[in-house]
């Protein structure tokens, strides 16, 4: 039986592709070359007698306290961080990135019903309700799409919350460990994801596992990041999610781009990068290292967000 999980909280999804009316978004793909790299094995420090991965999943456990009901904590990296990025195919180089502080993501990405109790606050604006894959305001538990940068944003700050970094997205996606997938090694179907399966003839289609489309949140269980704080849903396909960052021209990292708790600020009106695919792309559309930038105010059907609550370091 498929649990089927419902986000009151915020999410945060960006797309790239399924517009409406042709291409205006900017964007590279990149395959991770750490994608087939074994997970190197852990050793016992002398000291505890524990091997460091039993004190992660402790720490983690143990904070997960702090995080509200919807929401999974996430901990720092460890002055060690993880290696970010991906060379090929012209994407921004890897880079050892550390995060200094922990933080609670959204268990799923922001639902039509929880975005539209903001909505109906006064605290938010509605969402694009014209055009093809209209989730707003009536399929309630599909993430909401069609929302902007800005809109995002607003939703995540008025809840205490924030859009995840780049790197914050990507640590919750992998864990570090060089994952194709949050869920792993094994290559994606519609069990994992709402994507598109097979070789696509162009950067997006129509399709979907669902004949297009998003799917309610939480649909595909067997997906989720699991961490010892609980599972994050749908960080590869269904909708792509905005995140903090300004997607850097060529998709290279700024010149002086801070190594621990980065982010790239470069003008809030351009591009923001988009993380995670949405229904409309393929297996490697969908790849935890995979990227694109899309405009501020771009509101369409494969964009949607999720948000974090910033913690204070332990």
């Amino acid at each position: 039986m498929r649990t089927r999980v419902v986000q009151t909280m915020v999410v945060l999804a960006a797309t790239w592709g399924c517009e409406e009316g042709g291409s205006r978004h900017a964007g590279v793909a990149a395959t991770s070359t750490l994608a087939d790299s074994p997970s190197p094995t852990a050793s016992v420090d002398p000291a505890t007698n524990v091997p460091p991965e039993s004190r992660h999943e402790a720490s983690t456990s143990s904070g997960s306290a702090r995080c509200p009901a919807g929401e999974v904590f996430i901990p720092a990296t460890g002055p060690e961080g993880f290696v970010m990025g991906a060379e090929s195919l012209g994407n921004a180089p890897e880079r050892r990135v550390s995060l200094t502080r922990p933080f609670c993501m959204d268990a799923t990405e922001v639902t039509v019903a929880a975005y539209k109790a903001c909505v109906d606050a006064g605290s938010c604006k509605p969402p694009r309700t014209w055009g093809v894959w209209l989730n707003y305001p009536t399929k309630l538990e599909h993430p909401v799409n069609k929302v902007s940068w800005r809109s995002a944003r607003a939703y995540c700050r008025q809840r205490g919350q924030e859009l995840p970094t780049e790197a914050q997205w990507e640590w919750a996606a992998t864990g570090g460990d060089g994952r194709p997938w949050p869920w792993g090694h094994e290559a994606p179907t519609c069990e994992h994801a709402d994507f598109t399966p097979g070789v696509l003839e162009g950067p997006a289609s129509n399709d979907g596992c669902r004949a297009g489309g998003t799917s309610p949140v939480g649909s595909t269980p067997k997906g989720a990041r699991r961490w010892p704080g609980g599972e994050l849903h749908d960080l590869a396909g269904n909708v792509w999610e905005w995140t903090l960052d300004s997607f850097a021209p060529n998709g290279h990292i700024p010149k002086g781009t801070p190594e621990t708790d980065p982010v790239v600020t470069l003008y809030e009106g351009g591009l923001h990068v988009t993380r995670g695919g949405g229904w409309n792309r393929s297996g490697k559309g969908i790849r935890s290292q995979f990227r694109a930038g899309s405009p501020v105010e771009y509101q369409v059907p494969g964009l949607g967000f999720r948000c974090v609550r910033p913690l204070e370091r332990s």
